[in-house]
């Protein structure tokens, strides 16, 4: 069995919820300019499901966001498959 190291990239949801307070926007709004749902974007957000590129560079743009790492954290999954 060969264990391979994966990188998934999570949302940090303290800072979606503080940069939308900030802007005065709500979650729909972010689902609907980023054009998903809103219950995918509820995915994102309390499941901790790893959104896509295209949904992560949107989400900086949308959001104002410059630093990748501000809104996004970076974990080590190892799999053992």
């Amino acid at each position: 069995m060969r264990s391979r190291e994966r990188i998934i990239v999570l949302l940090k949801t303290q800072v979606l919820w503080a940069r939308l307070d900030t802007l005065g926007r709500s979650q729909n709004w972010l689902a609907r300019e980023l054009g998903i749902s809103r219950g995918y974007l509820s995915t994102l957000v309390n499941e901790g499901r790893a959104p896509s590129g295209r949904i992560r560079r949107r989400m900086l743009e949308i959001l104002g966001v410059e630093d990748f790492h501000e809104l996004f954290a970076l974990e080590r999954n190892v799999d053992r498959s």
